[in-house]
């Protein structure tokens, strides 16, 4: 009898929440296609996150980044986790802002143990999305799933950083880190009108190479990449939570028609913006 993966989402379900066992994660590694926070209410087990291991016990939260690969051993009978598990497309929506320090140190810090008062603090956010996520008639429940969980990641990467601070020492060259930040920040301000790699490179007065060169070695992309993704989260947000026409979504964006962009946005999703639109609300 096979075991299903209670940690699996889809385009109509971009997340879920529940108490498991994670049977299905048992004794064989696996990957995450999404994301979970996981916190154990109950036993104890070894866990392997991207070949690290950690103990896991009462209490202990567990942070599964998009690609994961993870597995459960020496797991006690009464083990079991409260779980909240998002689509890589949601993960993507709620820290396309964040700094790239909240990834690095999630990837290399995915276990954190509670103290009882902070523990009490996500139970209760977990409740809050466990009513949320059994409202299924509920008219704004993604932006509101958005919205908290963008918080709770905020929440996570302010305590971890405070309780580890000696820890957070960033491995690239600080001159390039510099510009990284500021080549995000321009990102982050611009990239609804600007496209093109040299506007960038001539903000920061440096030559495209080697702009390019720094956003290889912080982030492992390319600079149109970070772009491009930069600009295809904000047309799946205007799809998402608004009412916006096609082609004044295209106008928003300084995009020269909607055909346009309905081809730019189909090369990295795979649908078009209707097609998006539509398998969200529906």
């Amino acid at each position: 009898m096979s075991v299903s993966n209670c940690l699996a989402t889809s385009a109509q379900e971009p997340f879920v929440v529940g108490k498991s066992d994670l049977q299905y994660f048992q004794n064989r590694p696996r990957r995450v296609s999404g994301g979970a926070i996981l916190l154990c209410v109950q036993g104890t087990a070894e866990a392997i996150v991207d070949l690290q291991s950690f103990q896991i016990d009462v209490r202990t939260q567990i942070f599964l980044m998009p690609r994961t690969i993870f597995m459960l051993s020496k797991v006690s009978p009464d083990f079991q986790v409260h779980f909240f598990a998002f689509s890589a497309e949601l993960f993507e929506e709620t820290t396309y802002r964040m700094d790239i320090e909240f990834f690095h140190f999630l990837k290399e810090h995915p276990v954190y143990h509670h103290s009882e008062e902070s523990a009490q603090g996500l139970t209760l956010w977990l409740q809050l999305a466990t009513y949320l996520y059994e409202d299924r008639e509920h008219l704004f429940r993604h932006t509101i799933i958005r919205n908290r969980l963008q918080n709770v990641f905020l929440s996570m990467f302010d305590k971890m950083k405070r309780d580890n601070a000696s820890v957070l020492v960033d491995s690239v060259p600080g001159r390039q880190l510099e510009i990284f930040h500021r080549f995000i920040t321009l990102v982050h301000e611009f990239a609804t009108s600007q496209r093109e790699v040299s506007f960038y490179a001539d903000k920061l007065c440096v030559s495209t190479r080697y702009l390019s060169a720094i956003t290889r070695h912080v982030a492992h992309a390319s600079v149109k990449q970070i772009i491009d993704r930069m600009v295809i989260m904000e047309i799946r947000i205007l799809l998402q939570s608004t009412d916006l026409s096609i082609q004044e979504i295209a106008d928003r964006l300084a995009f020269p028609d909607q055909s346009y962009l309905g081809r730019y946005f189909k090369k990295y999703t795979g649908e078009s913006p209707t097609e998006y639109r539509n398998g969200r609300t529906s």
